[in-house]
């Protein structure tokens, strides 16, 4: 099915513009060669010769071999065909699809067409005293400005395709974002459990486009299903499941999504054969596991497992507020408090906007017209001012209050909450001209005994004093905000480490550990949409001579080098990764094996003739790599023959010369992997 990311009617606009004003036509097909959209006009040498049988089988090899061609390349390209015309190809990419565009058939002048019906006129039924006709049924065209033309079109459509192709990204982001936030502002200060269940569960249907979804609670040690939608429904909602179990503990102790798609370990769970697959969400609240969201049937994509977790932190966010309004539905100020608090959780990837909304929210509580929110700065010894209202935001980025001193310095240092009535009475200080009312509040935002912040409050709306009502609104908001922000600082933190856990530091090119996990994908995907992939393996020549001679920095700026060419010479859905040392890999997915070979070759003649010989002593010419090449699942079935046949290949390039890509077929050719 086609990528609903990619307006084909931008293509048809971006067509009809173009012969407009340059005259030359296109036509638009997929990576698998489908026609998308057909050119505007036909070509009369073509239509007569495709008439016959002959004629119509070359044409169509012909352009199967060079829309094959196009989808590997990154510019525009002219190919001759077999009435000896010349054809311009186009390649478009977008991050999920390709797209080439076909120009109209052309000739660069009448010779090239008399050469054709004399040579092969009469294999086609067309006649040499028919010339005359033919020549004026054609408008010779020149090469070079057809080159130029399809340089300017390259651009421009890759320009537009690319930009209307992220629009509808972001566009099918933010209605996805939309959605969830209708759905859950539909919540009701007294909304039940079931019900948070409930619009949980709709949300993997309908937004996601989950098969089934059950939210599973905490009793005991088990986990027992309480609300559960969709196709399996009758199946999977009375089966429980243990808390003990690895892929639960593991998921919520790490509060990451757990998936499991092994036939056997899902029967092993008690799941009927129906069920093919299993993601698990954990709905974890400050260590405490509440229960789990689990999605049955559904692919989900890895930026899929990320949303559902934020909404499941949220939810559990919402859910403990739920238990915590059951057990003091009398409180009607709590209540306030952690509801307002609530709101803040979906702000946790955004620092700025949460400590806005931690601003906002306490004014709102105690009708406080000026509020700043203070975090510890400048390696811990001060405190900085991060969000106010009622102050000049670029006058408060300045102040610079140290920890111990003055109010909120004591506040923070001493961890204990202060309301003062009147500032000339209380603190025998003058109150300052710029204050309506000598009253203020300030309180420690606090984790355990630990303080991590101070918000300040001055001038209520009333003109009234802070009061012990407006302490205890405070003090349980503080306790919520503290959590909201810490929680924000450790998803940031989270983040970081994540991206370096995946990183190699010297090529920035993902580590082995990522290639493991993104082989296992690839392999499941394969095995269970009967897809084929290549892997690639490729290790520099003579390396440890180059280190010898040349020096480990050296060294280190080679490999760097060798990654940035690799990098810059794969598709965009090439994985490539430092697989060890000097030896690099690339996971080339729905790759046959002629396809990957093209891209190997690209990248290993890329690497010989594009890194710069800037060494004195090494006593080569230019740097080299040897590949070896396999491809799931004709050379290996699982991660470890597949690897263990690309180090063959790769082994067997190193024995005949280096320099040089050696598949598994090739010196295996009867298939016996074992």
């Amino acid at each position: 099915m086609w990528s609903q990311l990619v307006d084909l009617g931008v293509l048809i606009e971006l067509r009809d513009c173009i012969a407009g004003m340059t005259k030359s036509d296109f036509s638009a097909y997929d990576d698998r060669g489908r026609l998308l959209i057909p050119a505007l006009s036909d070509d009369p040498i073509i239509d007569t010769v495709a008439a016959t049988e002959k004629g119509k089988e070359e044409q169509a090899l012909f352009m199967k071999n060079a829309l094959e061609k196009a989808v590997l390349r990154k510019g525009p390209s002219l190919s001759k065909g077999p009435m000896n015309q010349y054809h311009a190809f186009i390649p478009l990419h977008t991050a999920d699809r390709r797209i080439v565009l076909a120009g109209n058939a052309f000739y660069a002048s009448t010779k090239d067409l008399e050469d054709f019906i004399s040579l092969k006129g009469a294999g086609y039924r067309l006649a040499i005293k028919d010339m005359a006709l033919w020549k004026r049924k054609i408008t010779p065209r020149d090469i070079r400005s057809i080159t130029t033309i399809c340089e300017y079109v390259h651009r421009l459509v890759n320009l537009t395709v690319k930009n209307n192709y992220e629009k509808n990204i972001f566009r099918e982001r933010g209605l996805k974002t939309s959605a969830i936030m209708e759905l859950f502002s539909e919540i009701e200060r007294d909304m039940s459990k079931e019900g948070l269940y409930s619009i949980l569960c709709d949300a993997m249907l309908f937004l996601f486009g989950g098969d089934t979804a059950s939210v599973m609670v905490r009793t005991g040690d088990q986990y027992l299903p309480v609300v559960t939608s969709g196709n399996l429904r009758s199946q999977v909602e009375k089966i429980p499941l243990r808390g003990e179990l690895s892929i639960i503990s593991d998921a919520a102790s790490n509060r990451r999504a757990a998936i499991c798609t092994e036939s056997m370990e899902l029967l092993r769970l008690g799941y009927p054969e129906k069920v093919e697959s299993l993601h698990l969400f954990p709905l974890v609240m400050k260590d405490e596991p509440l229960g789990l969201l689990c999605v049955f049937n559904s692919p989900l994509s890895g930026e899929d497992c990320g949303s559902i977790m934020k909404l499941c932190s949220f939810s559990a966010f919402l859910l403990k507020t739920i238990l915590v309004q059951e057990v003091f539905n009398t409180n009607a100020s709590t209540f306030i408090s952690l509801n307002r608090a609530l709101e803040m959780s979906p702000a946790f990837q955004d620092q700025d906007i949460l400590y806005e909304s931690i601003v906002e929210l306490s004014s709102q509580l105690t009708d406080a017209e000026r509020v700043s929110l203070m975090l510890p700065g400048g390696e811990q010894q001060e405190l900085l001012i991060t969000a106010v209202k009622g102050i000049n935001k670029w006058i408060a980025k300045n102040i610079r209050v140290k920890i111990g001193e003055g109010v909120a310095g004591r506040v923070y240092q001493e961890g204990k909450p202060l309301i003062v009535r009147d500032i000339e009475s209380s603190l025998s200080t003058a109150k300052k001209p710029k204050y309506r009312t000598g009253s203020f509040a300030s309180i420690p935002l606090k984790i355990g005994d630990e303080s991590i912040g101070v918000l300040n409050l001055a001038d209520k709306l009333s003109g009234e004093v802070f009061s012990e009502e407006d302490m205890m609104f405070l003090r349980y908001f503080a306790s919520y905000a503290s959590i909201a922000i810490r929680g924000s600082q450790y998803y940031r933190k989270s983040e970081e480490l994540r991206t370096l856990s995946v990183t190699d530091p010297l090529t920035a090119l993902f580590n082995r550990r990522y290639f493991n996990d993104r082989l296992y994908e690839e392999l499941e995907r394969g095995t269970r949409y009967d897809y084929v992939f290549s892997l690639a393996i490729f290790d520099i020549d003579d390396f440890k001579l180059f280190n010898d001679t040349e020096g480990h920095l050296a060294g280190d700026e080679v490999l760097k080098a060798v990654a940035e060419i690799s990098k810059e010479s794969l598709r965009s859905i090439d994985i490539i990764s430092r697989f060890g040392g000097e030896e690099f890999s690339i996971i080339m997915p729905q790759t046959n094996r002629e396809e990957a070979l093209l891209v190997a070759e690209r990248v290993r003649k890329n690497i010989r003739d594009l890194l710069p010989a800037s060494w004195k002593a090494f006593p080569h010419d230019r740097v080299t790599v040897s590949v070896g090449l396999a491809t799931f699942p004709a050379d290996g079935k699982d991660a470890k023959t597949l690897i263990r046949n690309v180090d063959k290949a790769l082994y067997r390039a190193k024995l005949t010369g280096k320099d040089k890509t050696v598949l598994w077929e090739t010196f295996n050719p009867s298939g016996n992997i074992h």
